[in-house]
Parts: structure tokens; sequence; C-alpha cells
């Protein structure tokens, strides 16, 4: 599992997410967001299949089936569930 701590990339997208339901095109936009900072994410990030995505107050959790794959935190004190 691959964790991120960014307040700017939690916050984009919290808001694209408002938009865009569907978990898979959510990761996507983070992937594309992140793609000139790879050392964040493995080369196994870019060919994961979400679909499923749990989102709380301060963390974004995806999900391929029933493994947790990415958790994205806006705080570093805050933890996913």
């Amino acid at each position: 599992m691959q964790r991120i701590q960014s307040k700017e990339y939690f916050n984009a997208v919290q808001a694209y997410f408002a938009k865009h339901k569907d978990p898979a095109t959510v990761y996507s936009f983070l992937l594309n967001t992140l793609w000139t900072d790879k050392q964040k994410l493995s080369d196994k990030m870019y060919y994961q299949r979400v679909d499923m995505l749990k989102m709380t107050e301060n963390c974004v959790s995806f999900y391929t089936g029933t493994e947790c794959t990415l958790v994205l935190c806006s705080n570093p004190e805050k933890q996913a569930p």
C-alpha cells in the first residue's frame, strides 16, 4: 500500500470527487495530477484497477477489490480508518 500525505492533493481529490463519483475516475485524476512526481507512486500503482474508495474528513483510501492500494491524507497526524 502506498501512502501520500498532502493537503494540496487531498483538497484537489476532494473537489474532483464532488463532481465525479466514479472511484476509477477519481483515481485516474489523482495519478494524472501526480504524473510529474513519479517517486510518490510505484509503477505498479499505474496499473491498479480501483473500484472503490472511502473518503473521511482527512483521508481517501482507494481499493482494488478488498485490498487498499493507496491512502491519501491531508494531515500527517490523521490516520486512515
